[in-house]
């Protein structure tokens, strides 16, 4: 059997490609195709093992790279030009696009859902926002087109999988169809628990945000809360178009590192009081490479960390998306940071592995399709 992996696009490292690394390791002789492929050496050695990809003429768009979110009304046309005629097996990992790619009626399609596409169903009015006044009829326009075109694609999709229970409603809403939950995989051999190897930071103790600086993760209510807590530091790992805004907003209790790799990533992780979200996620696999670090997380109490985060064991859940919400968060977890033992804390991400996800994946396309594995 031949097999091939859609991707929406290949930039930086989040969950979706933690996804893909997987697919890969199930399946890695599958040629992978996706819009844009801009992965340095270290990433294409790290995600695709070293894999080249098929890419769309989007690539050759000089722009691309930096402001790939201006091409959305280009994405639905571009993935459909791609020929996967001669395969026996497509597996999209679609958070965008990626799931409309053109099938045969006997050619099975099973697309692992990080989310329908957000900014044309639960997050279409915050997307309106940020476009300019004078475009903002000509952009309603095309994302109209492309919500129609999300929903007759969805029904060519033979079997969905949902990244998370919170992910598995929204599809049965926006495309009445129903799917198997499979969570996403955590690197929890990568990210463990501090020993003598790593060494502690010399500073004091810091809480920290892991999060690409974008509208919707909300980090612009995390530092305004620690504006107000000027005694309790707050490092900001990551990078992101609201970059400047927020390094304007920050008080000097608050410190931007830019984009780490894994490594340095990880010991921040290890040696923070604890992590602090407060975006409305679909799953959440940085709060869970957190608690395999034995670092608890405080989270806004609703999606995809109802499912990663045990209030109270693994971290503190608080009730509302806003500053003071958070500020009573951090505070729940200093009143209680006694009962947050790291060894129970990384308990709850080792549901989550990596086997654990290889397992499940196989397990339903072989349920489905009633062949053997293709590793087998």
């Amino acid at each position: 059997m031949k097999v091939a992996v859609v991707h929406d696009w290949l930039i930086t490292i989040g969950g979706a490609e933690k996804v893909l690394k997987e697919i890969l390791t199930i399946y890695p002789d599958a040629d992978v195709y996706c819009l844009l492929d801009y992965f340095d050496d270290h990433n294409r050695g790290r995600i695709l093992n070293g894999k080249p990809t098929h890419v769309s003429y989007l690539q050759n768009i000089p722009f691309a790279r930096k402001r790939y979110r201006l091409l959305v009304p280009f994405l639905y046309k571009a993935v459909q030009r791609f020929d996967l005629s001669e395969y026996d097996l497509v597996i999209s990992s679609s958070h965008a696009v990626a799931k409309g790619v053109k099938t045969r009626e006997d050619q099975p399609h099973f697309s692992y859902c990080h989310t329908p596409v957000r900014y044309v169903w639960n997050m279409k009015k915050t997307y309106m926002k940020q476009i300019p006044k004078q475009a903002r009829r000509l952009a309603g326009r095309q994302l109209n087109k492309m919500q129609k075109w999300d929903l007759e694609t969805a029904k060519q999709v033979d079997y969905f999988i949902a990244n998370s229970k919170f992910v598995a409603n929204r599809i049965e809403k926006n495309y009445s169809r129903e799917s198997r939950v499979i969570n996403p995989p955590v690197d929890v051999d990568f990210y463990r628990l501090p020993d003598a190897q790593d060494d502690a930071p010399t500073e004091k103790p810091y809480f920290l945000v892991v999060s690409r600086l974008v509208h919707y993760k909300r980090v612009e209510l995390i530092i305004n809360a620690f504006n107000s807590m000027p005694n309790h530091k707050l490092v900001v790992v990551g990078e992101g178009p609201q970059d400047e805004m927020l390094k304007e907003l920050a008080g000097s209790n608050i410190e931007f590192t830019g984009f780490l790799r894994s490594k340095e990533m990880r010991h921040f992780m290890q040696h923070a009081e604890a992590m602090v979200l407060a975006a409305i996620e679909d799953f959440g696999i940085t709060s869970l490479e957190a608690q395999a670090c034995g670092t608890p997380v405080i989270a806004f109490d609703f999606g995809g960390y109802r499912e990663t985060v045990v209030h109270m064991k693994s971290g503190v859940l608080y009730p509302a998306q806003t500053m003071d919400s958070i500020v009573w968060g951090v505070n729940e977890y200093l009143r209680n940071r006694d009962k947050f033992i790291p060894e129970d804390v990384r308990k709850n991400a080792l549901r989550f592995g990596p086997e654990r996800f290889r397992d499940e994946l196989t397990n339903f396309i072989r349920e489905k399709l009633e062949t053997p594995c293709l590793t087998e």
